[in-house]
């Protein structure tokens, strides 16, 4: 039997503004995200560690390079993926990232797609794998994820990814990673594989990926 309720009538329901990027609108969308994620307790907590510094996610990149990234350029604004910064422990090889998700990368209406989550994850874990092994760069070789509960959207997340040096050589980093919603339930978990191809070259990155 068809539904008498249109979807679209459904998903206006749940759906916040989707602006685009780099709009008046977006811009001030995000002005506002950035005063949020000074106020977040995981934020403060991590500026008064020590043991940890900060970056922009690619910080060290151009804008037009920026722009030929996926979360920097077609995923970035406040419909998307908005103020990433990274928090990086280098005597445990550990980097948090803490961000906020937009709903306009929803899988369905206020649950963030699971593909987003997977980019996330490949790209923190990633982000801790290059800075392990001497080259400073590589490929994904094996990315396994369990989802565990919804991630929903219009929140800050963290992605964290710890490097396991038991499983690790010059050649291949070992990473494992989670993403935890803004009440700190876990909702995601990985374990990942990164090499460094022998015949390819390619471009290495320095702090501030």
């Amino acid at each position: 039997m068809a539904s008498t309720f249109p979807i679209d009538r459904i998903v206006d329901q749940f759906a916040g503004p989707v602006y685009q990027p780099d709009t008046p609108e977006d811009q001030e969308a995000q002005r506002q995200i950035r005063e949020q994620f000074d106020k977040l307790n995981i934020v403060k907590e991590l500026r008064e560690n020590p043991e940890f510094v900060e970056w922009e996610a690619y910080g060290n990149f151009s804008p037009e390079e920026k722009r030929k990234r996926l979360t920097t350029g077609g995923l970035r604004g406040s419909r998307a993926l908005s103020s990433q910064r990274v928090f990086w422990n280098e005597k445990d090889k550990t980097a948090i990232s803490v961000l906020f998700l937009g709903n306009g990368i929803d899988g369905w209406p206020g649950v963030v797609h699971g593909g987003a989550l997977a980019i996330l994850l490949d790209e923190g874990m990633g982000r801790v794998a290059l800075r392990c092994v001497p080259a400073r760069t590589g490929l994904t070789a094996n990315l396994n994820i369990d989802y565990r509960k919804p991630v929903l959207s219009g929140q800050f997340c963290t992605v964290t990814a710890k490097y396991v040096p038991e499983k690790s050589n010059d050649r291949k980093a070992a990473i494992k990673g989670e993403i935890r919603d803004s009440m700190g339930r876990l909702c995601t978990e990985a374990s990942a594989l990164f090499v460094v191809p022998r015949t390819l070259t390619l471009r290495k990155l320095g702090d501030g990926f």
